[in-house]
C-alpha cells in the first residue's frame, strides 16, 4: 500500500523541478504513521528533507506539496500543511477500499516484494547430538523459524541450515562410554529394553565427563577416542552415526510438534565441514592475516584486545594441529558464500555469542570472502536474551537442571486443554486434543516472539494462555470468532468479495490495519525482529474486535452492508491466518 501511495506522490510532485530546482525521488518519500490520529494518516516530512536543496522554508514547500496533493481528491480526503514543514495526509475511504480489493485478489496478500530473489541461508537451532533439547534451544529455533518463513513470504531463496554440535569432544565422551552398551546390543541384535536413548546417551555422558575430570588415564582415552574418530575409524563412525540419527530423532518430535520447518536435509553438522578445515587455513594463509603464536595458527584483529590492550587471537588451528569452534564457523561461511552462493548470512544464536560472531565477520571482511561482484555478502548475528522464571532467574527446574523442551511443550498442551474443556466442553475430544496442542504450543512460540529478541522474558503459563491481551490464543480466538460468523451465516468464505464500502469508523480503523501488512512483514525483513508482526498481530485483532462489536455483520441493515462487512472478515482472517503461519502458529477455525 505504501509503496502505491508513495508512486502518487511522486507523479504529482514532479512540478517542483520547475518551481524551486529540486527532483524528489522515491528514497525521500516515507510515510510514518504520526502519533495523533487528528493529524491524519500518515505525516509526510518530505517539505524538511527539500528545504536546504531548494533553499525555502519548510513551511513555504509544505504549503505548495499540499496544494499539489490535494488535487489527488481520488486518492486524499484531506492534505494539511502542519509546522514545523509537515504535509498530513488522509486517505480517502474510496482509496481504502480501492487498495483492500486489490489485496484481496493476491493470494500471497502483497507480502512479495518486487525484484529479484536473494539467496538467504538461515543458520538456527543448532542442537547438540547427544543431549536432550531444553528450554535453551527454544529461542534461537522459533525466532530462527520465523525469520525463514518471513523471508519465503518475501519471495527470497532461503536455505536452512542447522549447525549441529557433533564433531567435538562432548561427542568421543559419549562414545567412549556408550561402547560396551553398543557391543552389547549388536550382539543381541535388538534392544528389547529400550536401553539405548536420547536420555541413557545424556546420563552417558555426565558419566564420562565425570571420570575425565577425577582419572587423567580417562581423559586420555576420550581424547585417543577423537583422533580416532576424526581419522575415520569405520567402528566409530559407525557407533557415532548411530548416535546421531538416535538424538535427531527425538529432536525432530519436538520440531514437528513445535511446527519447526526443518528438515534431515538442513543438517550441516561441523562434522559436514571437516574435509574443509584444512583448506581453510589454507586460505587464511593465502590472505596474508594467519600468524603462528605458541605453535597455534591464529589471526590478530586490532578492534579486539584484551585488558592489557592486545589484540586478542582468533584461533584457528590449536598448536597440537587440531581445530575448533572458529574454524568450523569459518570454513562454514566459504561454503555457504562459494558453494550455496549466499547473498546474506543469518546467524541465530544467544547473545553470549557476540564477541564470537564479531570475529568470525571480522575475519570473514578481511580476507575478502564477502566480495560479490559490485556488491557484498550480507552477515546477520541475530542475538536473543534468557527465558526467565517466575522469580526473574533463569528458568530451571526445582532441583536446578535445565527444563527439559519435551516437558515444557507437554505441560502447555496440557494447561490448554484443561482451558479448551472448561470453554468449550461439547467439542468432540480429537478436535478438543487438536485445538489444545495449537493453543499450547502456540502460546509457548508467541510469549517467546512477541518480546523484542535481546530482551530477557518472564515464563508464565497464566499470562501465556490468556484469551485477552497480547497472547497467542488472543489472536487464535479472533480467528475462531470470524470463523464462527461464515458458518453461522451459512456462507462459503471463498464467495465473499465486497465490494467493501466504508460506513463506519470502525470499519476503517480495521481495513487501514489490514493494508499495512506487507509494510511490517519488509520491516521484519530488513530487521530481523518478528515481535513487529506480533504488535501488527494484535492491533489488527484489536481493530477487529471494536469492529465486531461496534458494526453487526449477519444482521447489518442491508445486503450491501452485509457484504461489505463479511468482505472485512475474511480479510481479516486472511491476515490473522497468514500473519501467525509466518510465526509458526496454528489458526484453529473453531475453540
Amino acid at each position: 500500500m505504501r509503496e502505491t501511495i508513495a508512486g502518487v506522490i511522486l507523479a504529482r510532485l514532479g512540478a517542483l523541478r520547475e518551481e524551486f530546482g529540486v527532483v524528489v525521488t522515491p528514497e525521500m518519500i516515507e510515510l510514518p504513521h504520526p502519533p495523533d490520529v487528528s493529524m491524519g494518516d500518515y505525516a509526510l516530512n518530505l517539505p524538511m528533507r527539500l528545504a536546504k536543496l531548494a533553499r525555502k522554508a519548510p513551511m513555504l514547500l509544505a504549503g505548495r506539496i499540499a496544494e499539489l496533493l490535494s488535487a489527488e481528491s481520488a486518492w486524499f480526503a484531506e492534505v494539511q500543511a502542519a509546522a514545523p514543514g509537515y504535509v498530513n495526509l488522509t486517505l480517502s475511504e474510496s482509496a481504502i477500499a480501492r487498495l483492500l480489493q486489490v489485496r484481496a485478489g493476491d493470494a500471497d496478500l502483497g507480502l512479495r516484494k518486487a525484484g529479484a530473489p536473494q539467496t538467504v541461508v538461515v543458520d538456527y537451532s543448532g542442537v547438540n547430538i547427544a543431549k536432550q533439547m531444553h528450554v535453551g534451544h527454544l529461542r534461537s529455533t522459533i525466532i530462527g523459524d520465523s525469520i525463514a518463513r518471513v523471508l519465503e513470504a518475501r519471495g527470497e531463496t532461503v536455505i536452512r541450515q542447522n549447525h549441529l554440535g557433533d564433531w567435538g569432544l562432548p561427542i568421543a565422551m559419549v562414545l567412549w562410554q556408550a561402547q560396551p552398551l553398543l557391543r552389547r546390543l549388536e550382539a543381541q541384535e535388538q534392544d528389547p529394553a529400550g536401553e539405548l536413548s536420547l536420555a541413557k546417551l545424556e546420563e552417558l555422558y555426565r558419566a564420562a565427563t565425570a571420570a575425565a575430570k577425577d582419572d587423567p588415564a580417562v581423559s586420555a582415552a576420550i581424547h585417543d577416542i577423537l583422533v580416532q574418530l576424526q581419522q575415520g575409524d569405520a567402528q566409530l563412525l559407525a557407533d557415532w552415526a548411530t548416535i546421531t540419527r538416535l538424538s535427531m530423532g527425538e529432536v525432530y518430535r519436538l520440531y514437528a510438534l513445535l511446527g519447526v520447518s526443518l528438515r534431515e536435509q538442513d543438517e550441516r553438522g561441523e562434522s559436514f565441514y571437516r574435509d574443509q578445515l584444512a583448506q581453510t587455513v589454507q586460505a587464511l594463509r593465502a590472505c596474508g592475516v594467519l600468524v603462528e603464536s605458541q605453535g597455534a595458527q591464529c589471526v590478530f584483529l586490532e578492534q579486539f584486545k584484551g585488558k592489557d590492550g592486545q589484540p586478542l587471537p582468533v584461533i584457528v588451528q590449536k598448536s597440537d594441529g587440531g581445530f575448533n569452534y572458529e574454524t568450523f564457523d569459518l570454513a562454514a561461511v566459504r561454503f555457504r558464500i562459494d558453494t550455496l552462493q549466499a547473498d546474506r548470512l543469518i546467524y541465530v544464536t544467544d547473545a553470549r555469542q557476540a564477541l564470537h560472531f564479531q570475529q568470525i565477520f571480522a575475519v570473514v571482511a578481511a580476507c575478502g570472502w564477502t566480495n560479490k561482484g559490485e556488491g557484498q555478502v550480507a552477515l546477520d548475528h541475530v542475538t536473543f536474551g534468557s527465558v526467565m522464571g517466575e522469580d526473574n532467574k533463569p528458568l530451571k527446574t526445582r532441583s536446578g537442571e535445565n527444563v527439559k523442551l519435551a516437558d515444557l511443550l507437554a505441560e502447555a498442551i496440557e494447561r490448554a486443554y484443561a482451558e479448551v474443556t472448561q470453554k468449550n466442553p461439547a467439542l468432540p475430544e480429537e478436535q478438543k486434543r487438536q485445538v489444545a496442542r495449537a493453543v499450547g504450543i502456540g502460546a509457548v512460540k508467541y510469549a517467546d516472539l512477541a518480546i523484542d529478541r535481546n530482551r530477557d522474558y518472564v515464563f508464565a503459563w497464566e499470562r501465556m494462555l490468556a484469551l485477552n491481551g497480547n497472547t497467542a490464543p488472543y489472536f487464535q480466538y479472533a480467528h475462531a470468532r470470524i470463523c464462527s460468523i461464515f458458518r453461522k451465516g451459512g456462507i462459503a468464505e471463498e464467495t465473499v468479495s465486497g465490494p467493501l464500502a466504508i460506513t463506519h469508523q470502525a470499519e476503517r480503523a480495521l481495513a487501514m490495519q489490514l493494508l499495512e501488512f506487507p509494510s511490517v512483514i519488509a520491516e521484519v525483513e530488513e530487521t530481523l525482529r518478528p515481535h513487529t508482526l506480533c504488535t501488527f498481530l494484535y492491533e489488527v485483532a484489536s481493530a477487529f474486535s471494536s469492529f465486531y462489536d461496534a458494526c453487526p455483520v449477519l444482521i447489518a441493515e442491508s445486503e450491501a452492508l452485509k457484504a461489505s462487512r463479511l468482505f472485512l472478515c475474511r480479510m481479516t482472517r486472511r491476515t490473522l491466518a497468514r500473519g501467525l503461519d509466518l510465526l509458526g502458529i496454528e489458526a484453529p477455525s473453531e475453540m
